[in-house]
């Protein structure tokens, strides 16, 4: 009786432990290895040398008065070029574009002499884009297809739930610095790349009276880029839906914007003008 009960506690035991042992043995660079996996073949991924994804996109003013825009989405690249733009149909917001020439990055004004809120967020934080991180495996500059010595710092964060699913949470620290708290969500069934996470916390300020001191609030900046609906293309699983949420909280209240996009089109090494990338344009 004891021996057949001490096996019942250890085999209870052990059900018990599985899941936190499966959540925990893997070391970051198994799980970057298993992404790649999931993307496509290591023999397509060698062969990939452009991509463009199209589809339509709207843009919905959360907690402002703004009519929502919609309009059409393309994010196209080319080794580690990327051009990453919306054309939308609201006169005060009729387009945002980025693009990373292969050493530089630009962001485009949507009026004379300004950016969109978005706009200002990625010219400020452009090594997201120069590193390969924006957009994710939408793009053939995604920073996790680099070779070794030219992927950034990537550290284990543990497992957490997104969207009620069970992701492992990768940090990424890209060249250049900044003071981005940067995260990478990858499903734990699949694999797949399904959030980025961009976060800052910038302290209170001072004012010139003790009152006015006390009337300062830390602002917390929070972007996260989402990627689902993923289906087959050409051997590669693409996401087929791509969100992108702006929350910035502080002092002057809460303003947040989403830009959801439906892609449809997609091409693989199709050639692309050079324009495509030209700074100028």
């Amino acid at each position: 009786m004891t021996n057949r009960f001490n096996f019942g506690l250890v085999f209870a035991l052990f059900l018990v432990m599985v899941p936190f042992i499966n959540g925990q043995k893997l070391k970051a660079e198994e799980i970057v290895a298993k992404h790649l996996e999931s993307l496509a073949s290591a023999e397509i991924r060698a062969s990939l040398k452009s991509f463009i994804a199209v589809g339509e996109v709207r843009v919905e003013y959360i907690t402002q008065k703004n009519q929502p825009a919609t309009g059409r989405m393309v994010i196209a690249s080319e080794g580690n070029k990327l051009f990453w733009g919306m054309s939308l149909n609201a006169a005060d917001y009729a387009q945002e574009k980025v693009i990373f020439n292969g050493k530089n990055t630009g962001v485009a004004a949507v009026r004379a002499g300004q950016r969109s809120i978005l706009g200002n967020f990625i010219q400020s934080n452009n090594s997201i884009v120069s590193q390969g991180i924006l957009g994710g495996a939408l793009t053939t500059s995604w920073a996790l297809l680099a070779p070794d010595d030219r992927r950034p710092k990537i550290s284990l964060a543990g497992s957490k739930k997104v969207d009620g699913k069970d992701t492992y949470a990768l940090t990424i620290s890209p060249k250049g610095g900044g003071d981005l708290d940067i995260t990478l969500f990858f499903d734990q069934e699949t694999f797949r790349h399904v959030r980025t996470e961009y976060k800052r916390t910038s302290s209170a300020g001072i004012g010139r009276t003790i009152d006015e001191s006390a009337r300062q609030s830390e602002t917390r900046l929070k972007v996260t880029e989402d990627f689902s609906d993923f289906k087959d293309y050409k051997g590669m699983m693409v996401p087929n839906k791509y969100k992108l949420l702006y929350t910035i909280s502080g002092a002057n209240g809460t303003t947040e914007i989403s830009w959801t996009a439906g892609l449809t089109e997609f091409a693989v090494n199709q050639a692309l003008d050079a324009a495509t990338f030209d700074l100028g344009k």
